[in-house]
């Protein structure tokens, strides 16, 4: 029988220790552990196989097939972005809010990570997820599942799906694919293993953003109260300000730093 310190050394052998007792947690399934206790089989053929998928270059996310989002763990696979910790802050925001009876649109929603964890923590509102990929809607049914959320999902190209069926949105969040194709900073890691329809899009990243200001005209025509939440990259802020803040009469911008304050998301309401 392998002990904990045999993982450590003979299948985890990994220079990186946070890494490490990051995994053996995850397997565990519990936050303390020590070296001298007794690893199952099934535990242990897991740890192999996070070692091969490592030596493959996978992530740990993806080999694992969950990540730990706001309060609860999410599937996920290499359909979906494995969901950041700086998202949260979103979720946080919204929940700031009196969601009673209120519709939140997740659009992008690849897992469901945004509006699962809103809906989990106020079962009142009403749930639409929607992104342009079949696949990643298949994570997000499963996370809806699991879960035990319940929401109306839209297989949509971006805002598409809020005029066809006739939803009028109190909220919307978005996290869109904001990295330009040539984004030398991108880690390799992420690259090789990330959805890059989840990840890259037209005009350096700023795609997205363009096509949400020629939506807001019409967004707010439906519901003048509306609230958007959008995350955006570590180095686009002076650039959706200039898309943005030309319409700064019609619209007040909020933007937003995270945890490592950086600006990273921004708020959108109607003048």
């Amino acid at each position: 029988m392998m002990k904990i310190k045999d993982i450590k050394d003979k299948v985890l052998n990994i220079n990186d220790s946070i890494l490490q007792k990051y995994i053996i947690k995850e397997v565990l399934q519990k936050e303390f552990f020590f070296d001298d206790e007794n690893v199952e089989k099934q535990e242990y053929k897991l740890f192999k196989k996070i070692n091969k998928g490592l030596k493959k270059g996978k992530t740990i996310d993806y080999i694992i097939g969950k990540r730990f989002f706001f309060k609860n763990y999410f599937y996920v696979n290499k359909n979906t972005l494995v969901p950041r910790k700086e998202t949260e802050l979103i979720v946080e925001e919204v929940l700031k809010l009196n969601l009673l009876n209120k519709n939140v649109v997740d659009v992008c929603c690849g897992s469901g990570c945004i509006g699962i964890s809103i809906k989990k923590e106020y079962k009142d509102c009403n749930l639409y997820l929607s992104d342009i990929s079949k696949k990643a809607l298949k994570v997000a049914n499963k996370n809806l599942c699991y879960l035990n959320v319940d929401a109306k999902v839209f297989n949509s190209n971006y805002l598409k799906f809020i005029y066809k069926n006739n939803i009028k949105p109190d909220i919307i969040t978005i996290n869109p694919p904001y990295i330009g194709k040539k984004d030398i900073l991108l880690d390799k890691k992420v690259h090789k293993n990330e959805p890059k329809k989840a990840l890259f899009a037209k005009e350096n990243g700023l795609y997205f953003y363009k096509k949400l200001l020629e939506n807001l005209d019409g967004l707010f025509k439906i519901n003048k109260n509306l609230i958007i939440y959008v995350e955006f990259g570590y180095n686009q802020k002076k650039k959706l300000e200039e898309i943005f803040c030309l319409n700064g009469v019609k619209y007040i911008i909020e933007f937003k730093k995270d945890y490592s304050n950086i600006w990273r998301y921004f708020i959108l309401k109607k003048v």
